[in-house]
């Protein structure tokens, strides 16, 4: 693998229209020859079979959403809640004497 001399990218390999192989920057785009035993590192040694792969996919479902509680409800459910605490903390307090 090689970086570019002048703003240090990674350089791949190109065919150029003329058949030759060139190693491009990707990120200015500044170009130079590469010999044929350098191209070796560039090439790929194996591929999976199509057989062996993978296939993963995400499945993202929505979850069905409640309407907005009213100030009654909430209300309500606060007072729900005042009660069930003031029955605990009245059960633990029993059981300390």
């Amino acid at each position: 693998m090689q970086f570019c001399p002048r703003c240090g990218g990674l350089m791949i390999p190109v065919k150029r229209e003329d058949g030759k192989v060139v190693l491009r920057c990707t990120r200015c785009g500044y170009t130079m020859t590469v010999e044929s035993s350098q191209l070796r590192d560039y090439t790929i040694v194996g591929a999976t079979p199509k057989e062996e792969r993978t296939i993963t996919t995400l499945k993202v479902s929505e979850a069905k959403r409640k309407p907005p509680k009213s100030l009654e409800e909430w209300e309500q459910e606060r007072d729900e809640y005042k009660e069930v605490l003031q029955e605990l903390l009245q059960e633990e307090l029993e059981g300390e004497e």
